[in-house]
């Protein structure tokens, strides 16, 4: 019953994450004191890791990337640990396939193209593959 309702509480929490408690039991058909608790729990298990705002970047001067990061597995942690650093990374996945990870950055207009040739320097990085977003649709 719990997982059901953790599943159904992220899930709003996704549309908007923003959706005041109250909303959020009206629409789980549970008390508020619960979807408090059930808060509680995921954010202490690790299951709920934050909210965030979503922007139009490009209306503020800033631009994001999505940069695919190749690593050579022998430095896989150290540098899993220095981008976890880098403050224009403001998202990072470890990720299968293409790319050992996946880094969403986040800097002004001018400067963004220089903080992800930063991520070359960076011992370990084999390659960046950026792809610059032109427009947030969904």
């Amino acid at each position: 019953m719990a997982k059901n309702i953790d599943k159904m509480l992220i899930s709003k929490l996704i549309e908007d994450s923003d959706t005041p408690i109250a909303k959020l039991a009206q629409a789980l058909g549970v008390s508020r004191g619960t979807v408090r608790n059930r808060l509680a729990s995921l954010k202490s298990s690790k299951v709920l890791i934050g909210y965030k705002a979503r922007a139009r970047l490009k209306q503020l001067g800033m631009d994001e990337a999505l940069v695919g990061i190749d690593i050579l597995p022998e430095k896989y942690l150290d540098v899993i640990s220095r981008l976890r650093d880098t403050e224009s990374v403001k998202e990072l996945y470890r990720t299968s396939g293409d790319h050992s990870a996946i880094a969403l950055m986040v800097a002004d207009s001018g400067a963004i193209e220089s903080e992800i040739s930063k991520l070359k320097g960076i011992e370990g990085v084999r390659n960046v593959y950026p792809s610059f977003v032109q427009e947030t649709v969904k």
